[in-house]
């Protein structure tokens, strides 16, 4: 793999940790996102090959790589988690969604598109020395707590830094440490990805069980059984979750309001944004977008 780094520059859009047990969600991202498994196992499907995770492991996800990320039932999956940009562009600047119609495939073949760069690097590092474990993990946290205090230049500086770093470490390790991606896509992860591109393009509407299945090409039935088996979860907890990931990133990344915020993600009206919201993230939209400014 020739590359050439000369002049990336990244922009750092969110830094984050997630943790849960029995996970398991979808994402299409407009950026690049780099992940290190803090603890925990689990299984990544992205773009249809499957991985297995584990505590040490880093992914890198290239722009509109469909991915479902999946814990072991039971067990506490941590992940450490950045959002950039190659390079900074004053047009992606803020809250950018999805272009329509988009997808990994248009995306990687834009050879005119620079955030292309990385494209071809490899998805999966497994089992890096504890040492390089370690300083990433460092990089990661200093980056984070910098981020929660302080929004000067220099923090932007330190930031574009942490990515670099972060990147050198990821691309410099061997690309023949246990890889461990399948070689075939399972037939049903067609009817999936198809699916999951819809919903991804509509959840701002109500849409049915039945226009879904349609676009996944099987009965509703066995599309039902087949999600789940996938994801982890029903179709309705599945859009609900997907919906509310989208109003978090929101009421991080704009000053939408919370009617526009719960339109904007087929929430419905302010009441019952706010009610689910608090439901399922134990606090309420305005405390959220509170506690962001402390």
């Amino acid at each position: 793999m020739i590359l050439n780094f000369e002049h990336i520059s990244p922009y750092l859009r969110h830094i984050r940790v997630n943790k849960g047990t029995t996970v398991a969600s979808s994402y299409i991202d407009p950026e690049y996102v780099f992940t290190y498994i803090k603890s925990g196992r689990g299984i990544y499907v992205v773009e249809g090959v499957e991985y297995a995770v584990q505590t040490g492991d880093m992914v890198l996800m290239a722009p509109y790589m469909l991915h479902i990320t999946k814990s072991e039932p039971g067990e506490l999956l941590q992940e450490c988690v950045m959002h950039f940009d190659l390079f900074f562009s004053e047009l992606r600047k803020g809250m950018i969604f999805c272009e329509p119609e988009m997808d990994y495939k248009k995306f990687s073949s834009n050879t005119n598109n620079p955030e292309t760069l990385l494209v071809s690097a490899p998805i999966i590092r497994t089992s890096p020395p504890d040492a390089v474990q370690s300083k990433v993990y460092r990089i990661f946290e200093s980056t984070r707590k910098d981020r929660e205090g302080d929004s000067s230049p220099l923090s932007i500086l330190s930031e574009r830094a942490a990515v670099l770093e972060v990147l050198s470490i990821y691309l410099s390790l061997s690309s023949d440490i246990g890889e461990s991606a399948s070689s075939e896509r399972a037939k049903s992860w067609r009817n999936i990805e198809k699916a999951l591109s819809f919903i991804h393009s509509n959840y701002s509407r109500n849409v049915s069980l039945d226009e879904i299945s349609h676009e996944a090409g099987i009965s509703m039935t066995y599309f039902c059984r087949l999600f789940k088996d996938y994801t982890g979860q029903t179709i309705h907890r599945y859009i609900n979750d997907l919906r509310l990931f989208k109003a978090r990133r929101m009421l991080e990344d704009s000053s939408m309001s919370f009617s526009e915020i719960a339109d904007a993600t087929g929430l419905g009206d302010i009441h019952s944004f706010s009610k689910l919201f608090k439901k399922h993230l134990k606090t309420t939209p305005s405390e959220f977008r509170r506690s962001l400014k402390r």
